[in-house]
């Protein structure tokens, strides 16, 4: 059943106390033809993960770890962008939940100030009619119980904030905060199957514009420079100081904050 149908009745939501990464269980069962919007929320992950090769410290009762199954009904090759199309979702939920400050950076990053809320991951599995995606959602929701402090990375202590501190929101409730997610999602997701131009849909929530970066590609140098927008496909456009825009569809991008 497509997920704009889903959203019109309760969700199937699993939970798990402990697992290894949501994303990993929601890449089998799309191995087993479960249904688009099948999620699974946990209340940790011993192996979560974000993009490229970083962990996702995913402590128990600490946030939200969460992964739903999509199977879009549009060109394979416009995939890509749904990573961004979901991260301005995830922004909306949380706006609408009183987290104030909320900023969304390419390409998947939610910070606070300076500091990271949340992040988004997609992994894309199988091929032609049967593919399908793994859409990862990471939220901090409370950081600051003592035993969560306990096991804080050190690396991550100035980096890191919760929900809980940029709010406070009206809920703290993990199911509630993924229903939400869910809800904000349906929409541009629908867009997006029915031919949406994605930097439209997108808005101005992600490119920040005028922005300084420095940006990490592999095997290049360093590129310094200016955002100036979004591609169609969802790649960051970014000025370089010799005044050439390049089109940035990998690496690390660095804001000036």
């Amino acid at each position: 059943m497509p997920l704009r149908a889903r959203l019109a009745s309760p969700f199937a939501i699993q939970f798990f106390d402990r697992i290894t990464s949501t994303n990993d269980s929601i890449l089998e069962a799309g191995d087993t033809d479960a249904p688009e919007g099948t999620t699974h929320v946990a209340l940790e992950q011993t192996r979560g993960r974000g993009r490229g090769d970083h962990d996702w410290w995913s402590p128990a009762g600490a946030g939200l770890w969460m992964s739903t199954l999509l199977r879009p009904d549009c060109p394979r090759s416009t995939w890509s962008g749904l990573s961004l199309l979901s991260g301005v979702a995830v922004r909306r939920a949380l706006v609408g939940l009183g987290v104030r400050g909320v900023e969304l950076f390419w390409p998947n990053d939610l910070y606070v100030g300076s500091r990271k809320l949340g992040g988004i991951l997609t992994e894309v599995r199988g091929s032609g009619s049967r593919a399908w995606v793994a859409l990862g959602v990471g939220l901090n929701i409370n950081l600051t119980s003592d035993d969560v402090l306990r096991t804080m990375p050190p690396e991550l202590r100035e980096r890191v904030i919760c929900m809980t501190e940029a709010g406070p929101p009206t809920t703290r409730s993990p199911r509630a905060i993924a229903e939400n997610v869910l809800e904000a999602l349906a929409p541009p997701y629908r867009n997006f199957q029915d031919g949406g131009i994605l930097p439209e849909l997108i808005g101005d929530e992600m490119a920040h514009c005028g922005r300084r970066v420095k940006v990490d590609r592999p095997g290049r140098p360093t590129m310094e420079g200016t955002v100036t927008g979004l591609g169609a496909g969802g790649e960051l456009l970014v000025e370089s100081l010799d005044g050439v825009v390049h089109s940035i569809v990998a690496g690390d991008v660095h804001y000036e904050h």
